[in-house]
């Protein structure tokens, strides 16, 4: 299994005028203690207008970081109808997003 790609998996369940958090991937994958690796794969992805990663916020509603840079991460959420201001999202429990679809691929790899 290739984790990197099955967090972009993961990514791109995140609907419309939604946005998720590194801690929300992490624990759709299986563990919590992953949220630094999605944030790594996050930054690693090859085409941001394919993989929606700028929709991966930090758990508080601030932005976090953004590859191309955070103007440009602000501009495609406004663009995606997620409101941003001073750095953070606006009415983020309402725009938060859990239902993740997922196998938790850590768990069947921690079990062997």
């Amino acid at each position: 299994m290739n984790l990197s790609k099955y967090t972009y998996y993961l990514v791109r369940q995140i609907p419309p005028r939604k946005v998720s958090t590194y801690g929300a991937v992490a624990k759709a994958l299986g563990n919590i203690h992953y949220a630094r690796a999605v944030g790594k794969y996050m930054n690693k992805n090859p085409d941001a207008d394919t993989m929606p990663c700028f929709k991966i916020v930090c758990s508080d509603g601030r932005l976090g970081g953004f590859g191309l840079g955070i103007e440009d991460k602000i501009r495609r959420l406004k663009e995606d109808g997620i409101e941003v201001k001073d750095g953070r999202i606006v009415d983020f429990k309402d725009v938060f997003f859990n239902d993740f679809k997922t196998e938790y691929p850590l768990r069947q790899i921690h079990k062997k």
